[in-house]
């Protein structure tokens, strides 16, 4: 008895006069070949974005966060603060302005103080330190600055979960002096932050967090290794890995690119060309793979799933002049890109499409680049800042 397979009318009927002849094993074959035949990946659809210009002036931080409590959420960037939901500008703080930079190269929201506010956690590499800023409370309020650590100049950071809780509410910053211990930061639960030191020095340009060895632990990423977390990440020894050199990277981040069970690696080179990830294989060895080399200066990357399906996606984008122009292909248009994974489970063979949201105006991929339902539509829009401004993309989906 055959079962029903949805192939074309000549072919059921060429495979009922070839089974009386050849047997059903044979069959079985033959239909499985004309099936495998018939099967057409095809280029998954765009999705639209809307880009709004919220703010021309020069930045290089941008962070979503409901500063005021009124249940919308607010975007932040340098010096300013953004009202949702018709993004009135607010000046909160002052930030040292030198060399063609806003000093403020990160931030990223995080209550602090304990009082129910969402804080702002700032990191600065010519005044060489890491900061929080109060949250008043008021909408005019006056923000305080509050130092969390200084001596050594640092690029950027971002929110992890160091402890292990499901929370990524731990602070890591990339040093920019290898001479810097390696560290991050938590909240002390009194109102302060807590420093723990996981090496006496820094590891190069690029940080991240994730499970590398697959112990259940988040270990700490760097271009030049990684450190195996302790069962106790506050008090216990963090063992250096130097697995891999990589170079000047951005963000770098954990999951299982290839779905063969073992942890990968995704980041950026940050001052150079290519988007990539490397590919954990059999023997704890890793094999680099180029997503895209095309154009350069790819600083911040997002890991977002935009269709919301469980898949891989990467956001990011080209920083305008993150070298004021000394960097490879600086002068290159500028674009703002998601790279979206197309995954055979068969074979584990990997392909990236390249959507292409942004290209050629003064929109780039900033030091940060965050994702949010920013209008409560069920959708995912972004945001990017940088020397050349401030947008929003609104996902126009629904």
């Amino acid at each position: 008895m055959f079962v029903k397979s949805g192939l074309p009318k000549h072919v059921k009927h060429f495979s009922y006069r070839f089974a009386a002849r050849t047997g059903y094993a044979a069959v079985s074959l033959i239909l499985l070949t004309l099936a495998a035949a018939a099967f057409v990946v095809t280029r998954p659809p765009e999705i639209p974005f809307e880009k709004h210009a919220l703010d021309l002036g020069s930045s290089e931080s941008a962070a979503i966060a409901d500063l005021n409590g009124d249940g919308k959420l607010d975007i932040v960037s340098g010096e300013n603060w953004y009202e949702a939901p018709h993004w009135k500008k607010h000046h909160f703080r002052d930030i040292l302005f030198t060399n063609n930079y806003i000093d403020d190269l990160s931030t990223v929201p995080l209550d602090i103080s304990g009082d129910g506010r969402v804080d702002l956690v700032t990191v600065s590499w010519f005044g060489k330190k890491i900061a929080w800023w109060q949250n008043p409370g008021s909408v005019e309020g006056k923000w305080s600055e509050h130092i969390i650590d200084s001596g050594y100049p640092i690029e950027f950071e971002l929110l992890v979960d160091l402890d292990n809780d499901g929370k990524a509410d731990e602070i890591l910053p990339e040093f920019g002096d290898l001479k810097a211990p390696l560290a991050w930061y938590e909240r002390d639960g009194h109102g302060g932050v807590a420093k723990h030191v996981v090496s006496p020095r820094s590891y190069g340009h690029g940080i991240g967090a994730g499970d590398v060895n697959g112990d259940g632990r988040n270990d700490i990423l760097t271009p030049n290794g990684w450190l195996e977390a302790p069962r106790d990440p506050r008090s216990g020894s963090w063992e250096f890995h130097p697995d891999w050199q990589l170079g000047d990277l951005g963000f770098m981040y954990t999951t299982d690119v290839n779905s063969d069970g073992r942890p990968d690696i995704i980041s950026s080179m940050a001052h150079g060309y290519g988007v990539f990830w490397l590919e954990h294989k059999a023997g704890n060895t890793w094999e680099k793979h180029m997503i895209d080399d095309s154009w350069s200066q790819p600083h911040a990357v997002t890991m977002v799933d935009f269709r919301r399906t469980g898949n891989i996606g990467l956001l990011t984008g080209k920083r305008f002049m993150a070298h004021n122009g000394k960097d490879p292909g600086a002068r290159e248009p500028l674009g703002v890109y998601w790279y979206e994974r197309m995954l055979d489970p068969a074979s584990h063979d990997v392909q990236w499409v390249k959507h292409v949201i942004d290209y050629g105006g003064r929109t780039g991929g900033g030091l940060q680049i965050p994702v949010a339902d920013l209008d409560r539509d069920g959708d995912l829009d972004f945001v990017v800042a940088g020397k050349s401004g401030l947008f929003l993309f609104e996902n126009k989906t629904k």
